[in-house]
């Protein structure tokens, strides 16, 4: 298993480094911060999850073994628990892919576009 205050400080450092800026579309709030996105009971479950999608099918191979929990005080419902299965590059990788893909041009992404990038992806 990958250690989780690895995994929450690698994507913090992934989104940082490559600009991508998570907007809340709520007036005079603007952007979350990195290290809040990639915690383990905000975004990163869901991240992680399309990371998942994303490498799947590519690859046609397995998944990622995520360990997801229900969770009703998360962002999301679940608080990510383990990544097993797959090295903690590899689940970077894949996540950046899918960032790239989510984020503007600009590097921002917004909760509508992460939305719909996840009902494309996981139909």
């Amino acid at each position: 298993m990958s250690d989780l205050d690895d995994l929450v400080r690698c994507c913090t450092t992934l989104i940082e480094t490559q600009g991508y800026r998570f907007e809340t579309g709520i007036p005079g709030v603007g952007a979350l911060p990195a290290w809040r996105v990639a915690q383990t009971n905000v975004l990163l479950p869901v991240l992680l999850r399309l990371a998942e999608e994303f490498w799947r099918s590519e690859t046609k191979g397995a998944g990622f073994g995520l360990k997801l929990e229900p969770d009703t005080l998360s962002v999301t419902g679940y608080t990510l628990k383990g990544l097993y299965h797959v090295p903690l590059s590899i689940a970077l990788l894949a996540l950046n892919a899918v960032l790239r893909n989510v984020a503007d041009p600009e590097g921002r992404i917004t909760l509508e576009a992460l939305t719909t990038y996840a009902q494309v992806a996981t139909t």
